[in-house]
């Protein structure tokens, strides 16, 4: 606090605004430190009323250098890993801490499994390595015994991008045709006795799945967004991009916002493939947001002889198509008996004039 007012005091800055000022700039670091202690602790309602906070800087760092990110993934809390990861746009997932370890190293180490996907999947780093020793985050793992978290790494590593989140996914099993063809081709004698021995022989025995089998295959498929069961309940933000190792995934607000600025940029293209006005003609509309044509009357010029009518006024104000002020009867009545005392002054002064120039005449 006493740094805090030292720096702001520098300002020279009204006491009131220095105080504000002071408490604002307080507010946001216990609200920074408070996000890093809720990620440590998982709380997870906290994170999300932090997420409304606009100030908030998410990448920020402690005195060991851990961004929120870091401590979530550190202590294996993957709702909130994954709220960071969908909900806090600027993220940056390869901020390293004062050793040089990365969030997606950290869970490695401590064999965060759930963790680890979730930061492959938002695009971090695999091939990233320490200063110290110069291992990635899949060898920190065999080093320090997390064999699970290795496994899944190797595994999400030779299937980068899940094919059944993709668009282009389609629920029927690949082997399938072939599999009915060679069925459906005659057998000879020989084949068709080796096979009555070996149903009559078998010796039934615990296999693993087979790779790109059938049970493989229905795990793809009633696990994906494509199969029929899931499609009708839910859909994915991005079908035509979906996640992969590697690549960064952006936020829900950023994609939002991505979506809604490719929608305007298509609805103005079609208000300018619809006019062939230029861009200072035309006006805006508070009614209705985008471009709006005007009218345009095309009429034939007139002969060089032509002269227009001119247009009487109209004097009535009966015959007036525009609106008029009310007049009351009281007004009415008052000014047609101030215009009748006007006009009996009128007549009183011409009969005036009148006896003065009578006597006059008869003199003369």
């Amino acid at each position: 606090r006493a740094e805090i007012k030292s720096c702001v005091s520098d300002l020279n800055i009204v006491p009131e605004a220095n105080h504000c000022l002071v408490n604002l700039t307080l507010l946001i670091f216990y609200l920074q430190n408070g996000l890093i202690v809720a990620c440590y602790q998982g709380y997870v309602d906290i994170v999300i009323a932090l997420a409304q906070c606009p100030h908030l800087d998410v990448n920020w760092q402690d005195n060991e250098g851990n961004t929120a990110l870091i401590t979530a993934a550190q202590a294996g809390h993957i709702t909130i890993t994954n709220y960071l990861l969908n909900y806090f746009p600027g993220l940056d997932i390869e901020k390293r801490n004062v050793f040089g370890y990365t969030a997606l190293m950290k869970s490695a180490m401590q064999g965060r499994t759930e963790c680890v996907k979730a930061l492959m999947l938002a695009g971090a780093n695999v091939h990233a390595t320490d200063p110290s020793r110069g291992l990635t985050s899949r060898e920190w793992a065999c080093y320090t015994g997390r064999s699970e978290s290795a496994f899944i790494m190797r595994k999400l590593m030779d299937k980068p991008c899940p094919e059944q989140f993709c668009e282009e996914f389609k629920p029927e099993w690949p082997k399938m045709k072939e599999l009915l063809a060679k069925a459906a081709e005659p057998k000879s004698c020989l084949q068709r006795i080796s096979e009555c021995m070996r149903a009559a022989v078998s010796f039934r025995c615990f296999y693993g799945p087979e790779e790109d089998g059938v049970l493989d295959h229905m795990v793809k498929v009633t696990t994906s967004l494509s199969s029929p069961f899931i499609a009708l309940s839910c859909r994915t933000v991005c079908p035509g991009s979906p996640p992969s190792v590697g690549k960064r995934r952006l936020a829900v607000q950023e994609i939002l916002r991505k979506q809604r600025a490719e929608e305007i940029r298509s609805q103005d293209k079609d208000h300018f493939s619809t006019s062939l006005l230029p861009l200072h003609l035309l006006r805006r509309s508070s009614v209705r947001p985008g471009f709006v044509i005007p009218k345009v009357r095309i009429t034939k010029a007139p002969p060089p002889t032509f002269q227009p009518e001119k247009v009487r006024r109209r004097s009535s104000a009966k015959d007036d198509p525009y609106l008029q002020i009310p007049k009351w009867r009281y007004k009415e009545l008052k000014e047609e008996r101030k215009k009748a005392e006007e006009q009996e002054k009128k007549r009183a002064e011409e009969a005036q004039k009148q006896r003065q120039v009578s006597p006059a005449r008869c003199r003369t």
